[in-house]
């Protein structure tokens, strides 16, 4: 068995950032180190499943550490769902998100943005079940921690479509453009400065990078830098 480690800088921010929202906000308990380890092999697990499911030869090597890894989480979640067992629907609600993402790598079209939200809201339901795990409850609270990453992530997948794959497409560039502005100028006049905050180095980087020849990992780490700066923010507004 080899181990291996996924890549994408992006993918990452979206796996660390909810997860620590919801249990900043919803309050860390002992079995949250269980759960997070059990979190980040059930990503690992599946993205290299399906990284083995494009291919046309398959790889024993590779299947092989996506069942060890997913044993890992299947080992690390059993005492945080025996202190908790109602956490199972969270998972029940991320299945069809996964079978999306399955898909996608099926057919070999990941860049989908479609292939992109379906990733987000998995994680983001993630965000919620650490949420849960500490506050013991869903509530307006809960829906803040899937919204407010959601948001973030979503402005995201256009950026990075801009940069990268459409970066010729104006339509994709409006799109980035507007949805960041928008974002902001709701959240002033509903009366969240600090979230409208949170949004600008977004709509910033958005619109300084457009156009320019940025290498990937400089995006990814500008990316995770900016996700830094959204979950403080955000932790902020929920805890004030």
């Amino acid at each position: 068995m080899k181990w291996m480690i996924p890549t994408q800088h992006g993918a990452w921010s979206m796996l660390i950032l909810p997860f620590v929202l919801g249990g900043t906000v919803g309050g860390w308990v002992w079995t949250h180190v269980p759960f997070a380890i059990a979190w980040l092999f059930v990503y690992m697990g599946t993205f290299f499943l399906f990284q083995y499911i494009k291919q046309r030869k398959k790889s024993r090597e590779l299947l092989r550490t996506v069942i060890i890894y997913l044993m890992i989480a299947t080992l690390s979640i059993i005492p945080v769902l025996w202190m908790q067992w109602s956490l199972i629907w969270f998972a029940f609600a991320m299945i069809p998100f996964g079978l999306a993402n399955a898909y996608f790598a099926k057919i070999k079209d990941e860049r989908n943005v479609w292939n992109d939200v379906s990733a987000v809201t998995s994680f983001c339901i993630g965000g919620m079940a650490s949420y849960y795990h500490g506050a013991h409850v869903v509530d307006e609270t809960s829906a803040w921690v899937f919204v407010l990453p959601y948001l973030y992530f979503l402005g995201s997948i256009f950026f990075v479509k801009t940069m990268i794959r459409e970066k010729k497409s104006i339509a994709y560039r409006n799109l980035s453009w507007g949805y960041h502005m928008l974002l902001i100028v709701v959240f002033i006049a509903l009366g969240y400065p600090l979230l409208a905050l949170a949004y600008a180095p977004s709509l910033i980087r958005a619109i300084w990078f457009y156009g320019k020849k940025i290498p990937i990992m400089k995006i990814g780490i500008v990316e995770i830098a900016n996700s830094v700066f959204v979950l403080v923010c955000l932790t902020m507004n929920l805890l004030i």
